[in-house]
């Protein structure tokens, strides 16, 4: 459903588009600083409108490259955090079995009787 509303306005915004360019034919000067041309005035609003969407997609992938590099290097601490109380569990969970095991054993042993 996003995407069809994404496809609806793209259309109605190129459909004005399109009708603002022939309703602007006459030729126009566009100076460039070292020259100036005389185009007609559909070509400067084709032109201008490639090149804003050109700069828009070049900043949504650059936005969404530096979204990807910050979410891989999250990733990768969790990850050794993870791996990092793994070993810890494992450690005590070692450490408690062999205090258990301790614990048996002196109360397996005989007691030396008090004297009195």
């Amino acid at each position: 459903m996003k995407n069809q509303w994404r496809l609806v306005s793209a259309l109605v915004i190129a459909l004005v588009v399109i009708i603002f360019a022939v309703l602007n034919v006459e030729p126009v000067k566009v100076n460039f600083g070292i020259t100036s041309v005389q185009w007609p005035l559909i070509l400067v609003i084709v032109i201008t409108l490639i090149l804003g969407v050109l700069t828009a997609v070049l900043m949504a992938t650059f936005t969404e490259s530096k979204a990807k590099s910050a979410h891989e290097k999250a990733l990768a601490e969790a990850n050794a955090k993870i791996e990092k109380l793994t070993k810890e569990n494992k450690s005590l969970t070692l450490r408690l079995n062999n205090k258990g095991k301790q614990t048996r054993s002196a109360g397996d042993r005989p007691v030396a009787p008090t004297e009195k």
